[in-house]
C-alpha cells in the first residue's frame, strides 16, 4: 500500500511540472527596480540633502562605461558610450524617496547595467557602478541604494 501511494504521489508531482518549453531559459531576461535614497543623500555645500538625478544604463560591455569620467556621461551619454550602448532610464529621487520600477525585459544585446549618480560634488563622490547580467532566462532585482556622496548597486537573481 506504502508503494502505491508513493507511486501514486510521484506521478502527481510529475503531472504538476511545467513543460520545458515554459522554463525562463529560454524567455528574455527581466530585470526590476529598487531606488533607495537616504535622508542625507547628494549633500550640498551646507551639508544640506538635494534631490539627486539617476541614470541607468543597459550596455553590450562596460569598458567604456568605467572609463568614461563624469562630465562626457553627464555631457552626453550615448556619445561618451559609444558602440557599448543600449538603452537607458532616467530618475530623479529626493531625499528620503523610495522608487520601485516594476519588472521589464531587458535588450537581447544587454550584458551589463550600470547606474550613474549624479551628486552635486563628483570629485568626492562613488558616483558610477555596475554589474553583469545575462540576457536570457533570468529574473533580477537590482538594489540602488544611494546615501551620502556614494551608490551601491546589488543585484539578487
Amino acid at each position: 500500500m506504502k508503494r502505491l501511494l508513493g507511486c501514486f504521489l510521484l506521478f502527481t508531482l510529475f503531472g504538476c511540472s511545467s513543460s520545458d518549453d515554459a522554463l525562463p531559459k529560454d524567455q528574455p531576461t527581466t530585470v526590476t527596480f529598487s531606488l533607495v535614497a537616504t535622508q542625507k543623500v547628494n549633500p550640498n555645500i551646507s551639508g544640506d540633502a538635494t534631490p539627486i538625478e539617476v541614470q541607468v544604463f543597459e550596455l553590450e560591455d562596460d569598458s567604456m562605461f568605467l572609463a568614461s569620467g563624469f562630465d562626457q556621461l553627464a555631457g552626453d551619454a550615448e556619445a561618451a558610450l559609444k558602440s557599448n550602448y543600449v538603452d537607458h532610464r532616467d530618475f530623479s529621487l529626493i531625499p528620503g524617496q523610495f522608487k520601485f520600477i516594476d519588472h521589464f525585459q531587458i535588450d537581447e544585446s544587454t550584458r551589463y547595467i550600470s547606474v550613474m549618480a549624479r551628486f552635486s560634488d563628483p570629485d568626492v563622490s562613488d558616483w558610477k557602478k555596475v554589474v553583469k547580467v545575462l540576457p536570457v532566462g533570468r529574473v533580477y532585482h537590482l538594489l540602488m541604494y544611494f546615501d551620502g556622496t556614494e551608490v551601491v548597486l546589488d543585484k539578487v537573481e
